[in-house]
Parts: structure tokens; sequence; C-alpha cells
């Protein structure tokens, strides 16, 4: 179970709390320009694909 309290769960920059996430975007938008407030977009088939790869709870880091 993943356990990052004061990192990234329910500390000062808990991104559950702030509704950041990872998701789904249609494929008639844009990609590859900021239209979020801190999501990360993917094509939806994308999104089915990781789905199917990664456990729930799975620690991810976003590095530019």
């Amino acid at each position: 179970m993943w356990s990052g309290t004061g990192k990234n769960r329910l500390g000062d920059v808990d991104t559950m709390q702030r509704y950041i996430y990872i998701h789904g975007t249609p494929d008639t938008e844009p990609m590859g320009i900021p239209l979020s407030h801190g999501c990360i977009r993917m094509r939806c088939a994308d999104v089915v694909d990781l789905f199917s790869k990664v456990p729930s709870g799975t620690p991810v880091n976003i590095l530019e």
C-alpha cells in the first residue's frame, strides 16, 4: 500500500486533494500543449492500455 503521506497524499502538495490526475483526452483535442491545470492528459486508448498493464496504487514519477 502507498504510504506517501506528506509527499503526495494528504500532505501539503497532495495532488488528489487538488484534483490532479492522469486521465484520457478525446482525439479531437490537441496534445503536446498545456490545456490542463496540472493533470497528465493521455489519449483514451493509451489510458486503457496503461490500465491493463499497471496495478492500481503504483507510484508514478513525473519527470520533465
